[in-house]
């Protein structure tokens, strides 16, 4: 607990490799052993180590249901009813809270001003947008945030594969989706770069995922957050949360 009472609250502030993985693994609702938390363990094998019980939200954010499902049965949900698919299960997510809109609506703006005065030919969007993460039938996303810099992933359903940065607005009841299913899967899928905004911790996480090799940062909402796919971008945290 000490070590997360660090890391969250940002008294830590470079914590390893090995601890962040410890603790995404911890925020899924597993054990933590030697093997799970090196960054190295597959996703696959990561899940496999997980207790059964790791797919239930207990906070009803997030509820998943056993069997398989496909995008089809998302686009057969009732109106109103917010939903990601995740390796055909679904997740059902309540209405975001005022926090979370003034921030993702901010980070919104800031980015996609900064891709408008330079002419870049990046796109931003937010939901709801449909991310087709692996281009198939068993996993859609409806990141806060999207940046697709290869425009032939664009289409009118949405986008099909990884967006280059993707950017989450967390709450506590979706610390496990967030930190844990999301992150890895996002790796997995080519994401670039992955922010995971916290307004309670006042903490940013930055993962950067690459073939040679792979970076996690924290920063405080008082830093200027450095974008790495945009090297003279920079965000503070703190000024999303105009009032």
């Amino acid at each position: 607990m000490g070590t997360v009472q660090k890391v969250m609250s940002g008294a830590t502030q470079n914590p390893r490799r090995k601890t962040l993985a410890a603790l995404e693994l911890a925020f899924m609702g597993g054990k933590v052993s030697a093997n799970a938390a090196d960054a190295s363990v597959s996703y696959g094998k990561i899940l496999a180590a997980q207790e059964p019980s790791f797919v239930r939200e207990a906070a009803a954010v997030y509820q998943t249901e056993r069997r398989v499902y496909t995008i089809e049965d998302i686009y057969t949900l009732p109106d109103g009813v917010r939903a990601e698919l995740i390796d055909g299960q679904i997740y059902y997510m309540a209405t975001p809270t005022r926090t979370h809109q003034k921030i993702a609506g901010e980070m919104y703006l800031a980015v996609a001003s900064y891709i408008k005065a330079h002419q870049g030919k990046c796109e931003v969007y937010i939901p709801p947008f449909a991310v087709f993460l692996c281009a198939d039938d068993f996993t859609y996303v409806e990141p806060d945030l999207s940046v697709i810099c290869d425009i032939d992933k664009l289409d009118e359903r949405g986008c099909n594969g990884a967006p280059d940065w993707i950017v989450e607005v967390v709450s506590p009841s979706s610390q496990r989706m967030d930190y844990g299913i999301k992150l890895f899967k996002y790796r997995m899928a080519g994401v670039r770069e992955y922010w995971i905004i916290n307004p309670e911790k006042r903490v940013v996480m930055v993962y950067l995922f690459g073939e040679e090799k792979e970076e996690a940062a924290m920063y405080s909402f008082e830093d200027e957050v450095p974008c790495s796919i945009y090297p003279d971008l920079k965000i503070n945290p703190a000024s999303l949360l105009w009032t």
